[in-house]
């Protein structure tokens, strides 16, 4: 199962992909929107977890962006922000399946891209 995680912070981007490949998933990481894009187009995705403030553009924006690639409509998508609550209207709105806080609960982040994957709730598949 691909998961993408766009976050600019090294430090998260460690501690999120490792947890979730030991935990059997296939994470592919990017820094920028753009390289979120690239990645998508030559990998798919069947996950995004994207943080809300990025190098080149926002969340909500990327999130947009990576929808209207073919096959990825539908892919559910996790919001994570180091603002908090300031975000999380902004992550509805956006069009977002959740929201969370930074710093992540590690055993929260687990069961939600359990619900979105595992449960069969992915509508799509973009690879």
């Amino acid at each position: 199962m691909q998961v993408l995680l766009v976050d600019d912070n090294p430090l998260m981007q460690q501690v999120i992909s490792r947890f979730l490949v030991s935990q059997g998933y296939t994470v592919t990481v990017a820094e920028t929107g753009e390289a979120a894009l690239n990645a998508v187009r030559r990998e798919g995705c069947r996950l995004f977890v994207i943080d809300m403030r990025l190098p080149d553009q926002d969340g909500p924006d990327l999130l947009v962006a990576l929808r209207q690639e073919p096959g990825l409509s539908g892919c559910p998508a996790i919001a994570v922000s180091g603002l908090g609550e300031e975000d999380r209207e902004r992550t509805v709105v956006a069009g977002f399946d959740t929201f969370m806080a930074k710093p992540i609960d590690l055993d929260e982040l687990l069961s939600t891209v359990r619900r979105f994957v595992d449960d069969g709730i992915v509508r799509s598949v973009g690879i």
